[in-house]
């Protein structure tokens, strides 16, 4: 198969480790790189070997002039669903930077005008393929612990960005939490059914919105407690968190990334962690290469990734309403299925 040509729209922040990430891969040529900023394009040059590559202020024109199988969507949240439709309109496949979009409506409206285009959107839920949540999921799997009944995870860091991060009313859970939800779905095997939760700003804060938050969800009767805060104090978690599931033949945890056993009678075993030919971002893309190659949907394609997305709707709604929320309801309010 020939090379996949690849336009990459967004170069700012993420997105001059997305270029160097794309130049690893022979199956991948850039032929084109989209910024708004004039600063930002001129910027993304240094980390582009290939001297053919294009480079554009306007997103419209690179689809029109430079031929191409993928747009690359690194962009803040709000453009991504005018990009990505946009890119299915010139017969591109979409990958893009999660979350989804803004707004859970936006994802829902972009899931549905997608379906009319035979091209896929793939979301970059890259936490998935980390050596130690690889050995998580083998273990679960091979039904070590047996059934899950219960899940605690905890996320605790002290982060700062500055930019529009900054402007999110929610931020730990529009921007961040949306990782550890998708790794719930992926890990557990099963979809989110109802949400409760409650958030607040620590006084020391540098977010101007909400920065922790606890939330109580049933994903298919498996209750999960989760707390996160993104201007903690004290020790830090690792970005993936630490976890604990529990279950009827003894518990799986992962602590500072280091992934554990204990059995009912008490014996621990530690997790043998395999070495991955491509992980984290690069499996992201491995994965996207793939999917076009053997001509089916990536696992993290729009149409299953929403009911990941649809955690953070529903805890958004749960917020502001002050009650639980019904996750597959708010799915089929506009007659979107997962």
């Amino acid at each position: 198969m020939t090379k996949l040509r690849a336009i990459q729209v967004g170069t700012g922040g993420f997105g001059t480790s997305w270029l160097e990430i794309l130049e690893k891969f022979q199956d991948i040529e850039l032929v084109a790189v989209v910024d708004v900023n004039q600063e930002n394009l001129e910027n993304a040059k240094k980390f582009v070997k290939n001297q053919s590559v294009e480079y554009y202020t306007d997103h419209i024109e690179a689809f029109t002039k430079s031929k191409a199988d993928i747009a690359v969507i690194i962009t803040p949240p709000q453009t991504h669903k005018k990009l990505a439709l946009d890119a299915l309109a010139y017969d591109l496949h979409v990958f893009m930077e999660k979350p989804i979009a803004q707004t859970f409506e936006d994802a829902k409206e972009l899931l549905e005008k997608s379906r009319i285009y035979e091209k896929f959107i793939m979301i970059s839920q890259n936490y998935r393929w980390r050596p130690e949540i690889q050995a998580v999921k083998k273990a679960l799997d091979e039904d070590v612990i047996g059934k899950v009944e219960y899940v605690e995870w905890n996320f605790r860091r002290a982060t700062k960005f500055g930019g529009w991060r900054d402007q999110y009313t929610e931020i730990l859970i529009e921007d961040m939490s949306i990782h550890h939800f998708d790794l719930m779905r992926y890990l557990l095997g099963v979809n989110p059914s109802t949400v409760f939760a409650k958030s607040m700003k620590p006084s020391w804060s540098w977010f101007n919105g909400n920065s922790a938050a606890s939330i109580v969800m049933d994903f298919e009767g498996i209750l999960i407690n989760y707390f996160g805060s993104w201007v903690t104090r004290g020790k830090e978690t690792p970005w993936n968190g630490e976890f604990k599931l529990v279950g009827e033949k003894g518990v799986l945890e992962l602590t500072d990334d280091c992934p554990t056993v204990t059995l009912e009678n008490g014996q621990t075993i530690q997790l043998a962690i395999e070495s991955m030919d491509y992980q984290d971002r690069e499996y992201s893309i491995y994965e996207m290469i793939s999917a076009i190659k053997q001509g089916r949907s990536p696992v993290t394609d729009l149409s299953d990734n929403i009911q990941s997305f649809a955690v953070v709707g529903a805890a958004l709604q749960s917020i502001q309403q002050s009650k639980e929320i019904d996750v597959q309801n708010i799915l089929i309010a506009r007659s979107v299925e997962a």
